[in-house]
């Protein structure tokens, strides 16, 4: 008669399953990433993607539902790194060294040349592919905005005005730090990577345009 496996060995086989799976979603991601860097979302050839990274179009349905859902979880991955670096460049003494921070790091995550491409496809598409614009504003764009109301909500009362509208504040700075600097670039105006120094300059600026409104009224 045979044994069954162990308690441990049976673990062992679910943990090596597991990593391997994570390994070929992390895989698709990847490759899935430098396509849209290359040909922007809607021109993501996904043949092209499980050649490179190995797979087929079941393992796509099985890790992310299909094409678009490759493409959502690509966006959503590059989203979510930016956040964790705004996590850690957000912290400061005060209201202005805080969100001078935050705001570095958002236009830092805007002009990434795989942000650039992926909007410039986005808006190749002329609104004939809403697909593509629902997964770069879901998955990209209307995160990094919930991050930054995030960090407006902390700082009420501590040198923000506590009738602050976070959402629509968060939204309008964020519209604000893109003007300038990643126009240009978005219209290859400006070549990318920009020079660190410049993007802290714009987002001082930004910052104290921003603070000269929300900061808490005289009496």
């Amino acid at each position: 008669m045979s044994r069954s496996p162990e308690p441990k060995a049976r673990a062992e086989t679910r943990g090596s399953k597991a990593d391997a799976a994570q390994t070929r979603r992390a895989a698709l991601i990847k490759h899935t990433r430098q396509q849209m860097l290359l040909h922007g979302p809607h021109n993501v050839s996904l043949a092209e993607v499980l050649r490179l990274a190995g797979g087929s179009k079941a393992t796509v349905a099985k890790y992310f539902g299909g094409r678009d859902g490759l493409i959502a979880a690509t966006m959503l991955d590059t989203a979510q790194t930016a956040m964790q670096e705004l996590a850690l460049a957000k912290q400061g003494a005060s209201v202005e060294e805080a969100l001078e921070n935050l705001l570095t790091g958002i236009l830092s995550f805007y002009l990434q040349p795989e942000s650039i491409a992926v909007y410039r496809g986005v808006i190749a598409c002329g609104g004939t592919d809403a697909a593509a614009g629902r997964i770069f504003y879901q998955s990209g764009h209307k995160k990094i905005v919930e991050e930054c109301a995030g960090f407006l909500d902390r700082w009420k009362g501590q040198g923000l005005r506590h009738d602050l509208s976070s959402p629509d504040a968060a939204g309008q700075l964020v519209h604000a730090i893109r003007s300038g600097l990643y126009e240009e670039a978005l219209l290859g105006l400006r070549a990318v990577p920009v020079d660190g120094a410049c993007i802290r300059e714009r987002a001082k600026a930004v910052t104290l345009l921003f603070l000269a409104g929300a900061a808490p009224r005289l009496a």
